[in-house]
């Protein structure tokens, strides 16, 4: 076919928002750990540590640097974003999503906590409530970024929620 019906429009719907996913990544993980940095500062509560905890995993060594542990946290935290990203791609709801992200990542606490001496106990109140707080936030954060997204790509209906 030759003329405008040949010429089909190129989808701006990515299969994978790449970037879109990595940045989200990088900036509500570095968003976690600062804060997470912070109250452990100011409350004593290892917070900070339990999320840069890796000594339960065989391969690696039982101490490592602080920026390198921060650097695994920041991985996990692109793989979550872009893992958002691909979901919010595909309905509504990025704000709702983004929560659940947070509140789901939080029950990392449970084998976390069970898998060092380092870290606070699964018992420990206040760290967990500080765990529960971080995380939510940190899923408040990916919710805002989606809806952001959502918005810049058009799709006002679903940004609004």
């Amino acid at each position: 076919m030759s003329g405008p019906q040949a010429i089909e429009p190129k989808s701006s719907n990515h299969p994978l928002p790449w970037i879109a996913g990595t940045l989200t990544g990088i900036i509500t993980g570095l968003f976690l750990g600062f804060f997470f940095k912070v109250v452990q500062g100011y409350t004593g509560e290892k917070v900070y540590t339990l999320l840069l905890n890796v000594d339960f995993v065989p391969w690696l060594p039982p101490i490592l640097p602080e920026w390198f542990e921060f650097t695994l946290h920041l991985l996990v935290s692109v793989i979550i974003g872009l893992f958002y990203f691909w979901w919010i791609q595909r309905s509504d709801f990025p704000l709702v999503k983004g929560v659940l992200l947070g509140a789901f990542s939080s029950l990392l606490y449970i084998p976390l906590s069970l898998l060092s001496v380092r870290v606070p106990g699964l018992l420990d109140f206040k760290a967990i409530s500080l765990w529960i707080i971080g995380h939510l936030l940190f899923g408040i954060l990916l919710g805002v970024c989606g809806r952001i997204w959502k918005r810049q790509k058009g799709d006002s209906h679903s940004a609004r929620k």
